[in-house]
């Protein structure tokens, strides 16, 4: 039978305490420019996350001891461009993404019955956002792009707002003849 010295010793005990809860970051600061238009070391290329406010732009990371967020107010910012990345479709006959292509299903959908991981692919989406004093270079994966335009359409940044998509490559169009 245990008392109650033995349930006090250190050794026993397990320490309480809060488990950290590791956070996955979604974004890469690449680029931060100041006014100057000096690239502050520092900041680029660290993990962060993206909040897309009412109010302005949240960049949360860390970045250095003492700089965990980046606010940037919509009243600050100049433009934002969205930057797609190339997105190519390289099946193969009789793939299940193929077949349902083929059917008019749309390469959004169909990608998510891929055999292959290289049959559909988006290259990294970037996102530059100019403000008054500073700008902002993020990336992310491709297949962020839409759930961002949404993201900025719904929190009202249409008139900051520049779109370009890089052109795709869809190999089930070629064939033997379009080589020439």
């Amino acid at each position: 039978m245990k008392t109650a010295s033995t349930l006090s010793d250190q050794s026993l005990v397990k320490p309480i305490g809060r488990v950290a809860k590791k956070i996955k970051y979604r974004y890469r600061l690449v680029d931060y420019k100041n006014g100057r238009h000096r690239t502050d070391i520092l900041l680029s290329q660290t993990k962060c996350n993206l909040e897309i406010l009412p109010d302005g732009i949240l960049v949360l990371g860390n970045f250095t001891a003492n700089i965990h967020t980046i606010p940037v107010m919509k009243n600050e910012i100049e433009s934002i461009t969205l930057i797609r990345g190339k997105e190519v479709v390289d099946t193969f006959p009789l793939s299940p993404m193929h077949i349902l292509s083929k059917l008019g299903v749309p390469n959004s959908i169909s990608r998510y019955v891929s055999i292959l991981p290289s049959e559909y692919r988006i290259s990294e989406t970037q996102i530059i956002i100019k403000c008054k004093e500073f700008q902002l270079s993020l990336i992310t994966s491709g297949n962020r792009y839409e759930s961002l335009l949404r993201s900025f359409i719904k929190e009202e940044y249409h008139k900051q707002l520049n779109l370009i998509e890089k052109p795709s490559i869809n190999r089930l169009n070629y064939t033997a003849d379009s080589s020439l």
